[in-house]
């Protein structure tokens, strides 16, 4: 959860705008978590993550001027994200329709948890985009509220269901 609070974040905005790159370096640090996060839940693959929030970043300082007045940075950021991710895996799709099917998928040996990783992957978009977020970036069910834009008690209903799940998964696995 970004630890910026409203005014500070406006003015760092309109720092951006006005070409100050620190202001926008504060930002990029303040919201690189959240942007992994998303990027990660929607992925489910650390690299293409990694890749994906660096071009998030990217992107949010080249475009910085079309931020709107009241927009939050950080729900416009992760708009992009998002954004870039859905690309991303078009993409993906795309190739992989190409070469049908011809090339296994890539795994890394550097995974740490890979049952986890698979379970993750499994999961709907939205359940683990919750998860990804709660966990990994910090976020409170308000937070999610915010995120999402439901309310807290939807948020939170969200999340149990996204654990309820998971952990369903991880045992028809036997991975628990």
């Amino acid at each position: 959860m970004s630890s910026l609070n409203g005014d500070l974040e406006k003015k760092l905005v309109a720092s951006c705008r006005n070409g100050n790159a620190s202001a926008y370096a504060s930002l990029a640090k303040e919201y690189s978590g959240r942007i992994f996060a998303i990027c990660y839940g929607i992925l489910g693959n650390a690299d293409d993550a990694e890749d994906i929030a660096q071009r998030t970043l990217l992107r949010g300082f080249a475009n910085i001027g079309q931020i709107r007045r009241n927009d939050k940075f950080g729900v416009w950021i992760s708009r992009i994200a998002k954004n870039l991710c859905v690309d991303f895996v078009r993409r993906q799709e795309r190739r992989q329709a190409f070469l049908a099917g011809k090339i296994a998928p890539s795994q890394s040996s550097t995974k740490q948890y890979p049952q986890l990783e698979r379970a993750l992957a499994k999961l709907p978009e939205e359940s683990r985009l919750a998860l990804m977020l709660y966990y990994f970036d910090g976020r409170s069910a308000g937070a999610l509220a915010e995120a999402f834009e439901i309310s807290e008690s939807a948020a939170q209903a969200r999340l149990s269901r996204a654990r309820k799940q998971l952990r369903r998964l991880l045992q028809a696995k036997g991975d628990v």
